[in-house]
């Protein structure tokens, strides 16, 4: 499974920018879908942002592209 481009772009730009740079999967609410996000800091503030980059009703996909974009966030 891979992001698609729109994602894949957001996450580089993030990547440059943010700080703090972690991944999450969550479940919708009473759906068979999961969403990855990516969460991170920007600027001086500090506050945290949440980048949605990818549904799906694949979990072990989605848990399988989390763990390689966290190896390749290191």
């Amino acid at each position: 499974m891979d992001l698609p481009p729109d994602a894949a772009r957001a996450l580089d730009e993030v990547r440059r920018t943010g700080s703090g740079v972690r991944f999450e999967i969550r479940k919708a609410c009473e759906q068979e879908r999961w969403r990855l996000k990516v969460c991170y800091r920007t600027g001086q503030d500090g506050g945290e942002v949440q980048l949605g980059l990818l549904w799906s009703e694949d979990l072990p996909g989605l848990e399988a592209l989390r763990r390689r974009l966290e190896g390749e966030s290191r």
